[in-house]
């Protein structure tokens, strides 16, 4: 006799299927979403790491290129070809911010690499006034002034609140009138209304200042990206850690199910059959005997005593 499994063993069987699924869907989905936190947590630090490194570029660059045009008949040749080594430098930079994880992060990315070269413009006019204006460099002068000013105004609605307010005092500050005050005095090709020695510092400040604003935008930026990946890892455990509870509960509910069900185990009976046992190819079956006449004899007789 053999026993098939019990109808309760195959019931929790089935409800295993459901629940192996839960816990195979969890864990693909943990999975998933930690590798998109560690690809966000390593985007962010390489675009930490970029920011910095070409920040240092283009402060390096700018040295060389005052250094270069400070030199006789190198002037036009240095300023052309430096101006375009550091907008490389800054577009490569760009380039991070259309890989930022979210439409925010790149969006302030973005912001940050726009005051990079709201301060490469105002630093650029600066050589070329330092450099000496003539009826050519006046017109590059005038051209960069303009776009960095107009550059600064059009980003700075886009800034975070603490960027704004830096921006309004920076705006609002005397170095800032006073540097206007001379770049105009150069565009027109007139006096300077403050002394050399003021615009100088004026100028100094106001670099500083855009210097600072641009570095406040991308730790920011970064900081974002960072808090991204963050909330990611965060989403993914806490994902999975519900799925597997989900699986658990449905397997613990399904178990008490089952065991409240009264179905007993059920036996089959198997018959066993027993081989026959072989005879040998030279024995002949008999065969039925004739019936014995003496019943027939006997009844005859006893007809005849009648």
């Amino acid at each position: 006799m053999k026993y098939l499994r019990s109808v309760r063993g195959r019931m929790l069987g089935i409800a295993c299927i459901p629940g192996g699924a839960l816990v195979l869907v969890a864990l693909v989905i943990a999975v998933f979403l930690i590798h998109q936190a560690v690809r966000t947590r390593d985007l962010a630090m390489e675009t930490a790491s970029a920011a910095e490194r070409t920040a240092r570029a283009v402060v390096a660059l700018q040295a060389q290129r005052s250094a270069a045009m400070a030199v006789p008949g190198q002037r036009d040749d240095a300023y052309a070809n430096f101006t375009q080594r550091i907008d490389d430098a800054i577009t490569g930079l760009s380039g991070y911010a259309r890989r930022a994880p979210d439409a925010e992060s790149g969006f302030q990315q973005t912001t940050a690499v726009e005051l990079l070269s709201v301060a490469e413009g105002m630093y650029r006019s600066d050589s070329l006034a330092l450099s000496g204006l003539d009826s050519g460099t006046r017109r590059q002068f005038t051209a960069a002034v303009a776009a960095y000013r107009d550059r600064l105004a059009r980003v700075a609605p886009q800034l975070t609140e603490s960027g704004r307010t830096a921006y309004e005092s920076l705006v609002r500050s005397a170095d800032w009138s006073r540097l206007t005050a001379a770049e105009d005095a150069l565009t027109a090709a007139e006096p300077l209304p403050v002394p050399e020695s003021t615009w100088r510092s004026a100028a100094y400040t106001v670099s500083d200042q855009l210097g600072r604003l641009y570095t406040q935008q991308s730790e920011y930026a970064v900081e974002l990206t960072l808090d991204d990946g963050r909330r990611t890892l965060a989403g993914a455990l806490a994902a999975g850690a519900a799925l597997l509870l989900c699986a658990v509960l449905l397997l613990f509910v399904v178990r008490r199910l089952v065991a409240r069900v009264p179905v007993p185990v059920v036996p089959i009976m198997v018959p066993t059959v027993r081989p026959a046992i072989p005879r040998p190819r030279h024995a002949r079956s008999r065969r039925p005997r004739l019936p014995e006449p003496w019943p027939l004899k006997a009844v005859f007789d006893d007809l005849r005593r009648r």
